[in-house]
C-alpha cells in the first residue's frame, strides 16, 4: 500500500514543485519504503566512521535516530562509500566527494540543528545532495514536509545540485527497499566510454547520427597539453590515463532536427556532474530538435585553457559532420553549467575560428580536424559567466575583443553568484553582445535540467538559427 501511496506522493509533489518554483531546488522524484518487517539479522550501521573504497561518495547521517544510523550503514555497504557521524567529522575532507548522501530525522520540516550545523561548517558547493530522511508521516503532509526538506538543505548550501531522487524512509523499511533507493542513483556506475579498437575518435569515426556514440577528442598521445600529469596522489577526479571525449544524444526519428548543442557539465573543475547537468539536459534538448552532445572535458591538475580546447575540438567535430547530422554548419551552439560554462566562454575567448591547439602546446601535431572553425552561434550561460572560476569578468574591452555571440544568461535568486551573473551580463551587453536573461525566482545554484528553462531557450536559439 505505501508503494502505491509513494507513486501518488511523487506526482503530487513534481505538480506542487512546478506550480511552486520558489521552493524547487530541482526535480526530483520521491520514493519511499514498504511495510515489510526490518531483518535484524542482516546487521546494523557501521560504527561511527568509516572510509571505504569509493572515495566520490560520502554518506553523512545524524545519530540522533538508531534507524537513520542503520539505513546510513546498509546504504554506506551498498555503494562502497564513506561513512560518516554528523559530530564526529572533524577530519572530514568534504572537498573530495562529489556526492552526499544526508541522512537524518525529519523534525518539523526542518532539519535537525546538527544536520543545519554541518551543512553550515563544510561547503558542498557543485556538490550533489541526496536526502535520506526518517519520517514516521504518510499522509499528504508527507508531500510538503519533503517540499520543505529541500528547500531548507538548498538554503543552507546554495551552490550544491539537489539530486533528483529522495528517500523518505520510516523505522518499517526494510533493509531491501533502502538500498534499493540507493543502488537506483547510479553513482557508482561509470559513464561510458570510447570502445577500444580502431575508429574510436572524432578523426578516424564513422559517423552514426540516428546512433548514440562515445568519441575520444584526440589521438592518443596527441592531446594538446602544458600541464605534465603522471601520477595522481588522490586529490584528482581523472587518473592520468583519462581521455577527454563526446558523448552524442542523437534527435528522436520523426522530430525535426534544428541544429546542435554541445553541453559541459559543471563541477568546479573538480569532477563533471555528467548526469543532471549533462545527460539530462542532452536528452531534453535532442528531445525538442537539436542534435546535442556531452563534452566530458580535462579537469584538474589540467588548466581551464586545456579544457576549452577540447571543448573547441568537438565544435570542429560536429561542424565537419553537418551533413550527417542533417544540420547547418553554421547552427552550432555550446552551453555549459557553472564551471562548464566558464569553459565555454574561455573557448570563445580565446580558442574559437582557425586558432590552432598548438598556440598553447607547440609540440601538438595538427592534423585535418585543425582545419575546421571551431566557432560557435550561441553561447548558454546556466549559472555561469565569463570569467574564472567563481569570479565573472568585468572587463568590457576584454569581451568586446572576443568577438562573443549571443549569449543566454539563465540563474536562480538564490544561487550564491547570482550578483555576479548581472554584472557579467551587464558588461557583456556593454561590449555589444546581444544578452537574453532568464531569472528564475527562488531558484539555487545547480538546478540542471530543472526549472522549466529549457523551452524558453529552445525559442531564443531557435530565433538565433534563424538569422544565420
Amino acid at each position: 500500500m505505501k508503494r502505491v501511496l509513494a507513486l501518488i506522493l511523487a506526482v503530487m509533489l513534481s505538480l506542487c514543485l512546478a506550480a511552486c518554483q520558489h521552493e524547487d531546488s530541482g526535480h526530483f522524484a520521491l520514493t519511499a519504503g514498504d511495510n515489510t518487517s526490518q531483518e535484524e539479522q542482516n546487521g546494523s550501521a557501521k560504527e561511527k566512521n568509516e572510509l571505504v573504497e569509493n572515495p566520490n561518495i560520502l554518506i553523512a547521517y545524524d545519530p540522533a535516530q538508531y534507524p537513520v544510523k542503520e539505513a546510513a550503514g546498509w546504504i554506506a555497504q551498498e555503494l562502497s562509500a564513506d561513512l560518516i557521524e554528523i559530530g564526529n567529522d572533524n577530519d572530514l575532507q568534504a572537498d573530495q566527494y562529489e556526492f552526499v548522501l544526508l541522512g537524518f530525522s525529519s523534525q518539523d520540516d526542518r532539519v535537525s540543528a546538527s544536520v543545519e550545523d554541518f551543512l553550515e561548517r563544510f561547503d558542498f558547493g557543485a556538490r550533489t545532495i541526496y536526502p535520506f530522511v526518517l519520517d514516521e508521516s504518510a499522509d499528504s503532509a508527507f508531500v510538503t514536509s519533503a517540499v520543505s526538506l529541500y528547500s531548507a538543505i538548498s538554503q543552507l548550501e546554495p551552490g550544491a545540485l539537489m539530486g533528483n531522487d529522495a528517500l523518505i524512509f520510516t523505522a518499517d523499511t526494510s533493509q531491501e527497499d533502502i538500498t534499493a533507493w540507493a543502488g537506483g542513483l547510479s553513482l557508482t556506475s561509470g559513464e561510458p566510454v570510447p570502445q577500444a579498437g580502431d575508429g574510436n575518435t572524432v578523426a578516424t569515426a564513422t559517423v552514426t547520427p540516428n546512433q548514440q556514440q562515445v568519441l575520444y577528442l584526440w589521438e592518443e598521445g596527441n592531446a594538446p597539453a602544458q600541464t605534465e600529469y603522471t601520477v595522481n596522489n588522490g586529490g584528482y577526479s581523472d587518473d592520468p590515463d583519462f581521455r577527454p571525449y563526446i558523448t552524442s544524444f542523437p534527435v528522436p526519428e520523426g522530430i525535426k532536427i534544428k541544429g546542435a548543442v554541445l553541453i559541459c557539465p559543471g563541477g568546479a573543475f573538480q569532477f563533471r556532474s555528467d548526469q543532471p547537468e549533462g545527460i539530462d539536459v542532452a536528452e531534453a534538448l535532442s528531445a525538442v530538435g537539436y542534435q546535442s552532445f556531452v563534452v566530458d572535458y580535462r579537469l584538474r591538475p589540467y588548466t581551464q585553457q586545456e579544457g576549452a580546447l577540447d571543448l573547441a575540438r568537438a565544435v570542429r567535430f560536429v561542424r565537419s559532420h553537418a551533413e550527417e547530422y542533417g544540420i547547418n554548419p553554421q547552427d552550432i551552439a555550446v552551453m555549459g553549467f557553472s564551471a562548464g560554462g566558464i569553459l565555454s566562454g574561455e573557448m570563445l575567448l580565446h580558442f574559437d575560428g582557425d586558432i590552432s591547439p598548438s598556440v598553447l602546446d607547440p609540440q601538438y601535431q595538427p592534423d585535418e580536424l585543425d582545419s575546421v572553425s571551431a566557432d560557435a552561434a550561441a553561447c548558454g550561460m546556466i549559472y555561469s559567466f565569463y570569467g574564472r572560476l567563481s569570479v565573472g569578468t568585468t572587463d568590457v574591452e576584454l569581451l568586446r575583443s572576443g568577438n562573443l555571440p549571443p549569449t543566454f544568461y539563465c540563474y536562480g535568486t538564490r544561487d550564491p553568484f547570482y550578483k555576479q551573473f548581472l554584472a557579467n551580463a551587464d558588461a557583456a551587453e556593454e561590449a555589444g553582445v546581444e544578452v537574453e536573461r532568464l531569472q528564475l525566482d527562488g531558484m539555487p545554484h545547480g538546478f540542471g535540467a530543472s526549472g522549466d528553462w529549457i523551452s524558453t531557450y529552445d525559442q531564443w536559439l531557435g530565433a538565433v538559427f534563424a538569422e544565420n
